[in-house]
């Protein structure tokens, strides 16, 4: 593998979406309509918080959507919200879940 081939953004975006809706796809496949429930839900709770990360909604809507097999399929119901216009990026911030090693991750800000 060439340099060039280490720091091909394109490529690395291609890659990113293709694991999202890889991610997305496998929840509503187990759980039917799974990305349309965690989007409504993401409608309503983007009225009451201005700022947020994805954790922010993951753990808010327990008890309400059904958990995915992986949380990465949340990553496609973010995306949908900022395609829409919903939501923009703010910034960067440490996560908080301890398996994921303070790795920082997208803040994201209401446009509603």
């Amino acid at each position: 593998m060439n340099a060039g081939t280490l720091w091909d953004i394109s490529k690395g975006r291609q890659l990113r979406d293709a694991g999202i809706e890889r991610a997305a796809n496998h929840a509503d496949r187990n759980i039917p309509s799974w990305t349309d429930l965690a989007y409504d839900f993401l409608r309503e709770f983007i009225k009451s918080h201005q700022t947020f990360m994805a954790e922010d909604v993951r753990l808010a809507s327990s008890g309400s959507v059904p958990p995915p097999p992986s949380d990465r399929a949340w990553g496609g119901v973010i995306v949908r919200a900022r395609r829409a216009g919903l939501i923009s990026h703010a910034g960067y911030r440490k996560v908080s879940n301890a398996k994921a090693h303070c790795t920082p991750a997208a803040v994201w800000r209401s446009n509603i």
